[in-house]
């Protein structure tokens, strides 16, 4: 028989409890202020506290054995001779239990669990030892502990030494200590012996709760991006705690629905941060599904953490959060006793063995992802991505989708959101599904407040929120799913006024007493008050300081009555300011305090700014093609639901990817998703099992909602690759090639322009392959190269004139091509020198195409450090790039496609765009820098 390893020593120590769950009946007779002898509770008591971590370690060392492994689990808890409630010796908690079902929402049909209906509190024993010996048993100097595991429950534990000095006066060895702490946290005699002696093995386990109750500020429930980074900082800065950043891991858990990791930084930084979440819920919304509590949570966690130490090294810390995270929740799901049992059967005891065998399993629940530091900008720090910088704040879309957004736009579409942002929080409000952490944490953070307005018995004002966005943005259906995602306790009636066809203020109070007929009949109205800050006889936000009283006071006059509103949900949709910024011009602006902005202002309690399908006009918004995608499929599953088909268990939607390129790609719908409707309603999908280019409206048609040009052009984009890609290629190089003949040159050994001999002047088939690489660069390019400069493709007509690049745009996109030469040449380690020199990749074009600034230099060439020449490009080597772009449209024509103009006043919306992405990019980039794929040039 093989022999086991020496076993190692675990030590655990900390508060008891004796733990009296109370298992009650259920009452339906409503007869508890009576005495029934049929209504029956049962008292079940066992030993809680470090006696739930001690026996739940000790079943985890048994089933370690199996593995060749064996332990020696030293403690001595007591508690095995309670025979009264007042027992002196212990502390006495007490918990009211009962059977729950499963949330209505839930589709499982397992027998009811016992959970925690009414925690009743704890007597507190007057003795100070919570140990009937005084302290656990001491490993002797044979046997070192290679682990202790401490229970700190504010009992008494971490006040008195006498119950820890000498579990943890171990000299000849330093152990690894994991101490599972409650509030205060980071505070006490214990504490600050362990944080003078042990911080390098040190892992600290707590709730967030536990966390807030130390004078904290964590927001709750809104974003998981923004409960890390507000822990993350408060974890680094804040004196009250930061003593915990000193530790070698601290992990802090957010109920079942996640937790974070913190580990010290071997170099003095920052400590790291990892998040570990699921995807489809935030803090507190896991359990809502499952009514009820269970003591024991933070064991389970401490537990999986245990046991990964237990390992050694095969242990890992990020493995012991996670199968933690996953023990919490079957330890939920399961309760205490058995389930489905009654009162008399129950047997309300912690379930060891299936936790202990769910902390052992491989954990698959939770997506993990490194936490950005939040100070990173401020304090100067190198690392952090681009995106992140540009909209002042981090997300876990970006981190995890930057370069492939129209890629994972196409699969959201076809396939769904579920199956294709894997690891992405979603908000879930209803019908509203959204990924942009603006909309979810503005989202959650109205419902929060309409389920607390709700809730209140007799709220004296109705609740009055702001939702702002582009016209068709879809203001009123995020507020309206937003309310049906809650449970309350009346039924919510939708009504809907547009002050700009009201024409008086008297109309309100008629508006107002409909709502008054809502309040009285029993239901909460959720008024929508749209285009509220429109004009009144010329007057800008004219209808503000009608408003006031209604919401300040709950009340409104007409003539000599006053009506009281009652509970109402006022919800003011902006028709003019898309954003709150834009309404809110502060009380410094005198014409804003002369309409009574401010005063409105201030009686908003919160505000939505829903951002729709397209790009944000002030702002870098590079993922708005994944709200795009999703409000796509939601109305393409709404409204042509049999184009849909079943592919390896997912509904599939079939249609042409020209269609669906245009449906994402083009650059703006007029009227929002109105438009997006609407296109889908006018094609004519009846009968089809397939969204196809011959189903679209006509361009006339599409000119209501699109630019129809820019659309079609998305539609009739070449897909350049294969046969295709190589044919385009090679007549790229006949172009070339026949434009030289022209202008005099004949084929030549090696370049030389004084003797117009320039080697390339060859059939493609002989150049080598680097060449054919640049040609086929050089068409990949054409399309994006294209639209910067206010063009599109198109396919051919007959009656298609010649087409050539007028003066201004000739130079700016010969300005592009030799920009993305550069980038080419400068990427392969090419240099400047004044005559070329191929061997030594030394080049005499290296140089700027136009005079540039010191900060335009510095902005452009930044990456590519004394690698480009101080002067300016000669004439003769920008007529090398005026020839490959006049080539262009003779390219396009050998498959059939021609240049076109897009309409001027789209091209300087493009314009401004452009320009407002260079601005917005804080780290050297440009066009020259994001062009990724080269582009054919012969020099």
């Amino acid at each position: 028989m093989k022999a086991k390893k020496p076993g190692q020593v675990v030590v655990i120590a900390g508060d008891l409890t004796i733990d009296w769950n109370l298992a009650r009946g259920s009452n339906e007779l409503g007869l508890g202020a009576v005495w029934n002898a049929e209504d029956c509770t049962r008292a079940y008591c066992q030993a809680g506290g470090v006696a739930i971590l001690a026996e739940l370690i000790k079943t985890i060392s048994r089933q370690l054995k199996r593995v060749e492994l064996d332990f020696d689990i030293r403690t001595e808890v007591g508690g095995r001779d309670i025979t009264h409630p007042g027992d002196p010796r212990f502390h006495h908690s007490y918990a009211m239990w009962k059977l729950f079902k499963y949330a209505e929402k839930c589709s499982s049909v397992e027998l009811p669990a016992w959970r925690v209906a009414e925690f009743l509190g704890v007597d507190r024993s007057r003795q100070a030892f919570t140990y009937e010996n005084g302290q656990p048993k001491k490993p002797n100097k044979e046997s070192i502990a290679d682990l202790v595991v401490l229970d700190d429950a504010n009992l008494g534990f971490r006040d008195d030494p006498r119950l820890w000095a000498g579990v943890l006066n171990l000299t000849e060895k330093r152990p690894w200590i994991l101490l599972k702490i409650a509030p205060p946290v980071a505070q006490g005699e214990l504490w600050n012996h362990l944080l003078a002696h042990f911080t390098e093995q040190l892992i600290v386990v707590m709730t967030v709760n536990d966390l807030r109750l130390s004078e904290v500020q964590i927001s709750r429930g809104l974003s998981w991006e923004r409960t890390a980074q507000d822990l993350a900082w408060e974890f680094v800065y804040n004196p009250r705690i930061n003593g915990l950043a000193r530790c070698a891991h601290v992990v802090v858990s957010f109920d079942t629905a996640g937790a974070i990791l913190f580990s010290r930084s071997a170099t003095g930084g920052p400590p790291g941060c990892k998040l570990f979440f699921d995807p489809a819920v935030v803090e507190g919304m896991w359990a809502q599904r499952f009514p009820g509590q269970v003591m024991g949570y933070t064991s389970c966690l401490a537990a999986g953490l245990a046991r990964q130490l237990m390992l050694g090294e095969k242990g890992n810390v990020e493995t012991g959060v996670q199968s933690g995270l996953t023990a919490m929740r079957r330890l939920h799901l399961e309760g205490y006793g058995r389930r489905g049992s009654s009162v008399s059967d129950a047997n309300l005891v912690f379930p060891f063995d299936t936790i202990a065998t769910e902390v052992g399993r491989e954990p698959t629940d939770f997506s993990t992802v490194t936490v950005e530091d939040p100070v990173r900008f401020v304090a100067g720090r190198e690392g952090s991505s681009d995106q992140s910088r540009n909209n002042g704040y981090w997300t876990i879309l970006q981190g995890r989708y930057t370069d492939t957004l129209d890629q994972v736009a196409d699969k959201i579409v076809l396939e769904g959101v579920e199956s294709v942002l894997e690891g992405v929080p979603l908000g879930q409000f209803g019908k509203l599904l959204t990924v942009d952490r603006r909309e979810i944490e503005a989202f959650r953070s109205i419902r929060a407040l309409i389920s607390e307005y709700c809730s209140q018995r007799n709220p004296k004002r109705p609740l009055s929120i702001a939702v702002f966005g582009a016209p068709g943005a879809g203001k009123s259906f995020g507020i309206i799913e937003v309310a049906n995602s809650l449970t309350l306790n009346a039924p919510v009636e939708k009504r809907e006024f547009n002050l700009s066809q009201f024409g008086s203020p008297e109309e309100i109070l008629d508006a107002l007493h409909q709502v008054r007929d809502v309040v009285l009949s029993g239901g909460i109205p959720l008024v929508f008050w749209d285009e509220f800050d429109t004009a009144l006889n010329q007057e800008p936000l004219g209808w503000l300081r009608y408003f006031l009283a209604p919401m300040q006071d709950g009340k409104f006059q007409q003539g000599q009555i006053t009506h009281p509103i009652g509970r109402a949900i006022f919800v003011f949709a902006g028709g003019t300011s898309e954003k709150m910024e834009v309404f809110d011009r502060g009380a410094g602006d005198e014409d804003f305090k002369a309409v009574k902005g401010p005063d409105f202002v201030s009686r908003l309690k919160g505000f939505v700014d829903v951002l729709g399908p397209n790009p944000q006009l002030r702002s870098s918004d590079p993922y708005y093609l994944i709200r795009r995608a999703i409000l796509l499929r939601s109305i393409l599953a709404r409204d042509a639901r049999h184009l849909f088909g079943k592919t390896a268990g997912r509904d599939v939607l079939q249609i042409d990817t020209g269609v669906l390129r245009a449906l994402l790609q083009t650059k703006r719908y007029k009227h929002g998703v109105r438009s997006m409707e609407s296109i889908i309603a006018m094609s004519a999908l009846a009968g089809k099992r397939r969204f196809d280019r011959s189903a679209l409206p006509a361009e006339a048609q599409l000119e209501l909602h699109v630019d129809a040009q820019d659309f079609l052009a998305q539609l009739q984009k070449m897909e350049l690759q294969g046969e295709f890609l190589e044919r385009l290629a090679e007549a790229a190089h006949d172009v070339f090639c026949d434009e030289l003949r022209i202008r005099g040159y004949r084929p030549g050994i090696r370049n030389d322009d004084k003797s117009r001999t320039p080697t390339s002047l060859i059939s493609y088939a002989e150049l080598p392959e680097s060449e054919k690489d640049q040609n086929r660069g050089n068409i990949r390019d054409i399309a994006n190269k294209l639209a910067l400069a206010g063009y599109v493709m198109m396919p051919a007509r007959s009656n298609e004139s010649p087409f050539d690049f007028p003066g201004a745009d000739l130079e700016k996109l010969a300005e592009m091509e030799h920009e993305r030469w550069m980038k080419l040449k400068l990427e392969s380690g090419w240099r400047y020198a004044p005559k070329t020199n191929k061997q030594k990749k030394l080049h005499k074009a290296l140089l700027s195409w136009r005079k540039l600034s010191a900060a335009e230099r510095e902005r452009l060439f930044a990456p590519y450090d004394g690698a480009v020449g101080e002067g300016v490009l000669p004439e003769a080597e920008k007529k090398k790039d005026y020839l490959l772009v006049r080539g262009i449209p003779k390219i396009l024509s050998r498959a059939g496609y021609a240049v076109v103009k897009i309409n001027q006043q789209n091209f300087l919306e493009s314009a401004e765009k452009e320009n407002r992405n260079d601005q917005n990019r804080s780290d050297g980039s440009s066009r020259v820098n994001k062009r990724r794929v080269p582009q054919r040039r012969n020099r």
